[in-house]
């Protein structure tokens, strides 16, 4: 099969490497390299930083446009995302965004190549740096990408992508659910809304419930909710809770002798931030010391600097490491709750603030279990997890149609490439 060096297949390259970019508060979104995966489609927002317009506008030798490939040079070299349309964000140190030219190859095509594992291990033999490994811009002459007729470009490119967007569809599904269950729980624990609502004259059921539920659901929920608020300001008939009113750890501890080698296994490196989707593992081939053990639908929470916001829900029964606190709800029906809950920038700050250690800072569940929070009655916890779990499920059970689309994706991807798949099943795969 023919190859041609990456240089020779595009037809410009978006470099604004070589100065510091000038920040600001608000603005425009400023992508790092960790927004660069190559287990997203896109780049995610990730600890962005921003730009005024000013800068945007002066500042750049250029922008990403639709379709450019983001390919990080420094840190993970070879790192590289599509850029969407239209395009949010702008790229300064340590990444490029690579043109297409369209006349030389198909830009699919060129995206799947770039992400194939003959590229990665060709990028790593290359990469210079021990610390911060980075791959130079003058090595795109001697990265060769192979280069069938277009007609198998075509077939390949738009095969790959076509999975890759049902995984980034369902990525962001998540992200929608997860973020209505969070609005729920705000609205009910948070802002009593349904209470300030009966405060400010409502007395329909679908008003108090803030038009969130059908009449009928409405009709069954609002009356569980107090018509004013006490001098507490809380609810009336509600009081203070902690954590451990809903919750209980239920970290056990096993030896690496006691774990199948299959067996799922979870680090805080697999955990996203800010999301309690959790859509990576591996398995415990590797592991050498003791783990905590885990089960479906328990929550995860990152204790080593818990400022990184890494709570999740285990989608299998697994092992993690130590460094993550396992908790359940003290009945299965308080799970969504105690999800949310322990998700919220409120209940994270408190573990930030109240742990231990200065470079390493860690929380602990004698820690996380005295958080207060407003005490509802259980009607309302196990009400709400009538809501959220149905949301959690889809959460976990579209991780799971992932992970196997991604393995489907990066196992057909050098048969595509090599050819040992041809063209019409390639067609069957696109469809």
């Amino acid at each position: 099969m023919v190859e041609a060096p990456l240089s020779s297949l595009l037809a410009h390259v978006v470099d604004n490497r070589g100065r510091t970019c000038p920040t600001a508060e608000i603005g425009f979104p400023l992508i790092a390299t960790n927004c660069v995966k190559s287990d997203n489609l896109y780049p995610t927002f990730e600890k962005v930083r921003y730009v005024d317009n000013d800068t945007y506008r002066d500042w750049f030798r250029g922008h990403p446009a639709p379709g450019d490939l983001i390919f990080v040079l420094k840190g993970s070299p070879g790192e590289v995302c599509l850029t969407p349309d239209p395009v949010p964000f702008c790229i300064a140190q340590d990444m490029v965004a690579l043109r297409p030219d369209p006349e030389m190859v198909y830009p699919a095509y060129l995206f799947a190549a770039l992400r194939s594992g003959r590229a990665k291990n060709d990028i790593l033999n290359m990469h210079v740096g021990t610390m911060i490994p980075h791959f130079k811009k003058g090595d795109f002459d001697r990265l060769f990408i192979p280069i069938p007729d277009k007609e198998h470009q075509r077939a390949i490119g738009d095969a790959y992508l076509t999975i890759s967007m049902k995984i980034e569809l369902n990525r962001r599904m998540n992200e929608t659910l997860e973020e209505m269950a969070r609005a729920l729980f705000r609205d009910w624990f948070v802002d009593f809304g349904p209470t300030r609502r009966q405060m400010e004259g409502a007395t329909d059921p679908a008003t108090i419930m803030g038009h969130a539920f059908p009449p009928e659901k409405a009709a069954t929920l609002a009356p569980l909710f107090p018509a004013k608020l006490g001098d507490d300001g809380l609810p009336e008939g509600w009081e203070m809770g902690r954590l451990d009113d809903w919750a209980v750890s239920a970290t056990n501890t096993v030896k690496p002798d006691e774990v199948q080698q299959d067996t799922s296994y979870i680090g805080l490196e697999h955990m996203p931030r800010r999301s309690i989707a959790l859509g990576q593992w591996e398995t415990a081939a590797k592991v050498t010391s003791n783990k905590a053990r885990f089960e479906k639908g328990q929550i995860l929470f990152g204790k080593l600097r818990p400022y990184f916001h890494k709570v999740g829900i285990a989608p299998c029964d697994g092992i993690c490491s130590t460094d993550i606190v396992v908790a359940d709800g003290r009945q299965k029906e308080f799970r969504p709750f105690v999800a949310t809950l322990m998700s919220t920038d409120e209940f994270v700050a408190y573990t930030n603030q109240s742990s231990t250690g200065t470079k390493m800072p860690r929380t602990s569940w004698k820690l996380m279990r005295d958080y207060e929070a407003p005490k509802a009655p259980t009607k309302l916890v196990i009400a709400f997890g009538d809501f959220a779990q149905p949301m959690h499920d889809k959460i976990v059970h579209s991780l799971s149609e992932n992970q196997t689309l991604a393995d489907m994706r990066d196992l057909l991807l050098p048969k595509l490439m090599s050819g040992e798949i041809r063209l019409k099943d390639e067609e069957a795969v696109a469809q």
